[in-house]
């Protein structure tokens, strides 16, 4: 794992909901520099802010005052899959948390993790907080973890997390069934989710034309050996072509436009995400 942490900038197009000031448009009115709307003065009694031209163009003669939208804070997560296809992936996904949790920490939100394998397990819960230390030590558990089991309880996340809208970052390679994957997202459809689909390049590129290649199934364990050739090799790719797509229109059936990262974690393709997308 690099020493130098990696911040990218993120954003939320529609308003936050959460009563403390941030960085984030919010729904609340208050002190901000963005114009809402005119009140009566009795309705928000604050002298300085009282419009004249608004005050004279009213036909009941009142005082008009201008009130601004108040920015406000964001609770960010990072949901990451710790089924045993997810082992090889796990030490660019520690990278990953850390950077997610100092870009939150940078606009003064708050950052949370929750790790799903067979069952919910509290040592992959970290609460919504401030503190990067919690986020380093857990980090450092997750790039070292080995697991062979599945991710049945990403489904069972929802009700861990807070009522009001968060960012969600959930991180997969997503090799489960496709109906899985609706139950999975279902629940958090009332927050901005990110879907990071996290592949190794590995096993579809670079594939050699000719040759015998035990090929593992990392979920159940299984090996297979298969003689390679120009065919089968178009097949595989033509297979995580296919899934892309699948993926793609499975996120897309419920507002979500997943990100898919290879390999090594690089801040700069999620900055590129937040500059083509509006949650």
């Amino acid at each position: 794992m690099s020493t130098a942490i990696q911040s990218f900038h993120y954003r939320l197009a529609h308003p936050g909901y959460s009563v403390f000031p941030g960085a984030h448009p919010g729904q609340m009115v208050g002190s901000g520099h963005l114009f809402k709307r005119h009140q009566p003065l009795l309705a928000s009694p604050d002298p300085r802010r009282i419009d004249l031209r608004a005050s004279v163009l009213d036909p009941f003669q009142h005082y008009r005052v201008r009130v601004f939208q108040q920015h406000s804070k964001l609770t960010v997560y990072v949901l990451v899959d710790l089924s045993a296809s997810m082992h090889g992936q796990l030490p660019a996904v520690s990278e990953f948390v850390l950077s997610a949790a100092q870009s939150a920490v940078q606009m003064g939100d708050s950052f949370g993790f929750i790790g799903g394998g067979l069952s919910i397990d509290h040592q992959w819960i970290l609460p919504a907080g401030p503190a990067m230390q919690p986020v380093r030590e857990l980090a450092d558990r997750l790039a070292r973890f080995r697991t062979e089991n599945s991710a049945e309880s990403l489904s069972k996340i929802a009700p861990l997390l807070p009522n009001k809208r968060c960012l969600l970052f959930l991180v997969s390679d997503y090799h489960f069934p496709l109906a899985q994957l609706q139950t999975i997202l279902q629940p958090l459809t009332s927050h901005a989710v990110v879907p990071i689909v996290w592949w190794n390049t590995a096993e579809f590129s670079n594939l050699p034309d000719w040759g015998l290649l035990r090929f593992k199934d990392a979920e159940s364990r299984r090996s297979k050996t298969l003689l390679m050739r120009p065919a089968l090799k178009q097949r595989i790719i033509h297979a995580f072509e296919n899934r892309r797509v699948q993926l793609r229109q499975g996120f897309r059936a419920f507002g979500m436009e997943p990100l898919f990262l290879t390999d090594g974690y690089r801040a700069e393709t999620v900055n590129n995400y937040f500059q083509r997308q509006a949650l």
